[in-house]
């Protein structure tokens, strides 16, 4: 491996001028930063945001080395690898004294043994900070539990936020007379986020065939990320239990619901694989299971699960049955905004009714959510039903109904019910 000419190709790279994302990480920190999200969603432009802002602030630009282990001359790269780049980095850069040292790694996961050796340079090199990506939810944390356990601060990079796709397009949101001013654009940028999602070469290129860019990054994630990373044999297979899922999103799978279609079209797949394949979309980060609300952990764990999809987009794209179906899109596109707030939330299926979020921390239900396209006299006994069930379980006395654009305030059974459109709830005004 030439890793001289890497290392000059790198020192002629111009870091190019990015859109700012929702995101921050602390170098300060005597951590090691990892970085992880789908694949596409922006973790290359997130590390290059991070180096602009550092030179900005005065640090010199032969203190970096951004590496992309994706790169075809670094197929095969190994701890030694490693060694070699970061040795011929301190000759070709010289990097100052008096500055830490910032080594990113891109989608580190395709080197052979790269643990040990960032748990090594952690240990003997205090002038060092590294940041590692990753296009897995687990594999980093997989080799981090051996070598790296409470040395790690971990960053979830999702595709655009609302917020975030509003920003791209110059829509101010950030005060309520801003609001009021723009809330007619704010609702037809909206309609277009719900459908068409927010991963970021998509947005900023308006004017790309969306739905075949958006296909080639799932096709991406089911070559790269789940069959060459679980050495799946029958690709097949694993595609058309792809469609089933893509085709449940939103609502309740059953593994051997699943399996039995299978079967039916002449593939034979058990209800542990087809468990088994699912865990490998997640870790992809293609579908996010939710389970259900149990009092007892393993009744949680074996119940049926709820299926949501990283991007509205990408969904429409691959699944076309969902481009008018925007109800489950509105619940898909909560799930999201859940997932990138960080929240652990379950479903709730009561007596009567189900309730599509209740959201936890730290062992405790802090918030009820129900989504629905429309509030009317046709749901609200469903819909409010659901929620009131929710609240009683989680001892709560408010809850929310999320909805494309109504909004109300009643209070049911003495307890507060608050109706809201999505993209406020999102926005935080």
């Amino acid at each position: 491996m030439d890793y001289r000419k890497i290392l000059l190709e790198w020192k002629g790279f111009d870091v190019p001028d990015v859109f700012e994302r929702d995101y921050s990480i602390n170098l300060k920190v005597d951590l090691v930063n990892t970085i992880t999200g789908p694949r596409r969603a922006g973790k290359t432009y997130f590390c290059f945001q991070i180096i602009k802002r550092l030179i900005t602030d005065g640090v010199s630009s032969n203190n970096f080395l951004y590496v992309n282990f994706e790169d075809e001359k670094l197929i095969g790269a190994n701890a030694d690898d490693l060694n070699g780049l970061f040795e011929e980095f301190l000759e070709v850069c010289e990097p100052r004294e008096d500055e830490k040292i910032y080594l990113f790694f891109d989608e580190i996961q395709n080197v052979t043994n790269w643990a040990n050796w960032v748990r090594r340079v952690y240990d003997t090199r205090k002038d060092v900070r590294i940041v590692l990506t990753g296009s897995s939810s687990k594999l980093l944390s997989r080799e981090i539990a051996t070598s790296l356990r409470g040395r790690i601060y971990n960053l979830e990079i999702m595709p655009f936020s609302f917020g975030e796709f509003l920003r791209f397009n110059g829509v101010d949101f950030s005060k309520r007379l801003e609001v009021q001013k723009n809330l007619v654009k704010i609702r037809r940028f909206f309609k277009k986020y719900l459908s068409g999602g927010g991963y970021p070469f998509v947005v900023v290129n308006s004017g790309i065939p969306r739905d075949e860019i958006l296909q080639e990054y799932y096709n991406s994630m089911i070559f790269r990320d789940v069959v060459e990373r679980f050495n799946v044999a029958d690709v097949k297979k694993l595609q058309i239990l792809a469609k089933f899922v893509f085709e449940s999103t939103s609502k309740e799978i059953s593994y051997s619901r699943l399996s039995n279609k299978m079967r039916s079209l002449g593939f034979g797949l058990s209800r542990n694989s087809v468990g088994e394949y699912i865990s490998y979309f997640e870790e992809a980060y293609l579908f996010f299971q939710v389970l259900k609300y149990e009092y007892s952990l393993n009744k949680q764990l074996g119940s049926i699960k709820k299926v949501y999809c990283v991007d509205n987009g990408l969904l429409n794209s691959v699944s076309f049955k969902f481009s008018r179906d925007w109800g489950k899109l509105l619940e898909n596109l909560v799930f999201q905004e859940l997932f990138r707030r960080g929240e652990s939330v379950f479903y709730n299926r009561g007596e009567k009714f189900e309730c599509d979020f209740m959201v936890q921390r730290k062992d405790r239900l802090v918030e009820v959510i129900q989504v629905c396209y429309e509030f009317n006299e046709e749901n609200r006994e469903r819909e409010v039903g659901g929620l009131v069930e929710a609240m009683d379980k989680a001892g709560l006395r408010s809850g929310l109904i999320l909805t494309m654009g109504d909004e109300e305030r009643f209070v049911v059974g003495g307890k507060r019910v608050v109706v809201l459109p999505v993209w406020k709830w999102m926005l935080g005004v």
